[in-house]
């Protein structure tokens, strides 16, 4: 046995270890040429519309948006051909023509009414992120939407996964959710429960034709395994790769395409200001932001896969307001505010009132870089002089104690840029009505702008705007911002065409091919 194949026999071997008892059981299989077989840390679930899963349905293409984010993030006509405000809250869409949905169904201006008002009362966060005041039916081909409050962020959220477009026949008689029937290049085609989804190309579709006629989306959710996966041949793309692969798969004669692009993503920490929590004091706050080494947890962490986030917003989105205050690494600085604040450091350790200024960080396992940061994090902390400690959860286990607030800290990622405007994460996670990173911060000021914000129009106003919600949000300091996402992916040498989208929810498949 030669070296190389003894090499794809022990991975093959240690697959089968990872993944023994995962149900179901199924030997290994290699993709054909017309087939894309794509390993995700996500299970992809066809029968689901919550948030983050409904998302799926956009990155697969089985349904359409109405406007698009091209590959320089600027909006470009999905369904809807062209757009138009008339008005503070009003908007009129034109639809495009010769549409059908994967059931045969066209695609007009009742059905864009269905779909949106559907997907609003179905999923809150929907709801809440178009304001849909009426959805009115002008012609064949087109829509007026108005909103609640003005809104000229609208076409930027309707690039947002969440709101693709669905046939009537997604929906039982009762209007509950059935599975995904939409406009895109793929239609869904299958689902075995914690293994695979599968999608085909959809002949009818109304772009250029996929050159593959399917894609299998395998879920294994052991980060090591998807990427032993890839050298034994058994799937072609493995996506959200760890950090140390990215490296070992880099290197000249690996035989793998290596993907690391900047996309829309950053890993945070909120901290929790309610009473008589480590954090309700500003000064904590601040005093902790100076004392994070970000370049660090990047270079020793991440394997360089990341950049250092000392803002908010990653730099390289242009339309990010510019002239922004920036958070430092300044140990001196951070000594000085915990002393004003009445922390004493003594034998290397903060204390204030006798006890230790000790912090509990709660995480979650099942995104690729999140326990490599978090304990990067605690450790920065604990060298500096805090008690720190940490603990993993699940998604959801870490979820339940945040929305009660039961914590301390908690590390977190979101997509911040994912539809290249500034309201699609500023109003949901810092205004006070709606507070989803549920840590008590509310600034009255902040809630002011985010609303004038989402109001404007791109120009001066709306990035002064902008540029003092989010300098009033670094002075306030509820949050850590930690390290931008650099999207990390890898396929064998068959795949052609894929690229990273910067948006992070859209894997354009319709471009790839098989050689």
């Amino acid at each position: 046995m030669t070296k190389k194949a003894l090499h794809v026999a022990l991975m093959a071997a240690t697959l089968a270890a990872l993944t023994a008892g995962s149900p179901p059981a199924h030997a290994i299989e290699k993709p054909d040429k017309d087939t894309l077989v794509v390993a995700t840390m996500w299970e992809c679930l066809p029968f689901s519309m919550e948030a983050r899963r409904s998302r799926f349905f956009n990155e697969s293409e089985i349904l359409d948006t109405l406007v698009k984010l091209d590959y320089g993030m600027n909006l470009v006509p999905g369904l809807a051909t062209a757009w138009q405000r008339h008005g503070p809250t009003e908007w009129t869409f034109t639809l495009r023509q010769g549409v059908t949905f994967h059931d045969g169904q066209p695609l007009d201006a009742e059905a864009v009414k269905f779909s949106l008002e559907r997907v609003a009362a179905l999923l809150p966060y929907a709801g809440s992120l178009l304001d849909l005041a009426e959805v009115t039916v002008t012609a064949p081909d087109a829509v007026k939407i108005r909103t609640n409050q003005p809104y000229a962020a609208l076409p930027n959220q309707l690039t947002d996964a969440i709101t693709g477009i669905y046939a009537r026949s997604s929906f039982d008689a009762e209007g509950k959710f059935v599975k995904p029937v939409g406009t895109g290049p793929f239609r869904y085609a299958s689902y075995t429960k914690q293994d695979r989804t599968v999608v085909e190309r959809f002949d009818g579709y109304w772009g250029k034709a996929p050159s593959l006629k399917r894609v299998v989306y395998r879920y294994v959710p052991d980060h090591s395994a998807r990427v032993l996966s890839l050298e034994t041949g058994e799937i072609d793309l493995a996506v959200d790769i760890p950090p140390a692969d990215v490296k070992r798969l880099s290197a000249a004669g690996s035989g793998f395409q290596v993907y690391r692009e900047p996309s829309a993503g950053l890993y945070y920490m909120v901290l929790n200001t309610a009473e008589g929590r480590p954090f309700a004091d500003v000064r904590a706050r601040r005093a902790v932001n100076a004392l994070i080494d970000r370049q660090a947890i990047v270079e020793h962490a991440l394997d360089g896969v990341g950049k250092p986030a000392w803002q908010f917003f990653a730099p390289g989105f242009d339309w990010v307001p510019a002239g922004l205050p920036a958070y430092a690494l300044d140990p001196a600085a951070a000594a000085s505010t915990l002393a004003a604040a009445g922390f004493s450091k003594e034998g290397g350790a903060w204390t204030k009132d006798g006890k230790p200024f000790a912090v509990e960080i709660l995480s979650y396992s099942s995104r690729t870089e999140m326990p490599l940061i978090t304990e990067a994090v605690s450790g920065l902390l604990k060298a500096a002089g805090l008690e720190t400690s940490t603990k993993m959860f699940t998604w959801p286990g870490m979820l339940s104690l945040v929305q009660k607030g039961q914590y301390d800290a908690y590390v977190v990622f979101w997509t911040p840029e994912m539809t290249a405007h500034p309201d699609l994460h500023l109003l949901p996670h810092f205004h006070s009505a709606h507070g989803m990173d549920y840590n008590g911060y509310r600034n009255a000021e902040l809630d002011e702008l985010l609303i004038r914000g989402r109001g404007l129009n791109a120009g001066p106003e709306r990035q002064a705007t902008y540029g003092k919600a989010l300098t009033l949000i670094h002075e306030d300091a509820p949050i850590v911002p930690l390290v931008h996402k650099i999207y990390a992916a890898a396929a064998n040498a068959s795949v052609k065409g894929f690229r990273v989208h910067p948006s992070g929810f859209f894997y354009d498949f319709k471009s790839v091919r098989k050689d």
